[in-house]
């Protein structure tokens, strides 16, 4: 969309701006071309309890506190999480 090459900051949603500030203005351009109208839901790394357990397993000899502290979750989170795929 031609129109989009004199799109401002301050035209920006809250949520593109944030877009804006984090990936640039390119991505926010194409967001709207490609996916104008329609909402996305962005989860927190707690909504991926396959890929996280994935790493606790590969990272075995890293204690639970490291673990947790290095993905923003919870040491509790993590012994819930191996427990339930043991």
């Amino acid at each position: 969309m031609n129109i989009l090459k004199d799109l401002k900051y301050e035209d920006l949603t809250e949520d593109l701006q944030l877009v804006h500030d984090i990936c640039g203005e390119q991505t926010v351009i194409e967001l709207i071309e490609n996916l104008g109208g329609i909402s996305i839901y962005i989860p927190k790394i707690t909504r991926f309890d396959d890929l996280i357990f994935r790493y606790v397993r590969d990272n075995r000899k890293v204690p639970f506190k490291k673990v947790a502290a290095k993905l923003g979750v919870s040491e509790q989170y993590i012994k819930n999480l191996v427990k339930k795929y043991n």
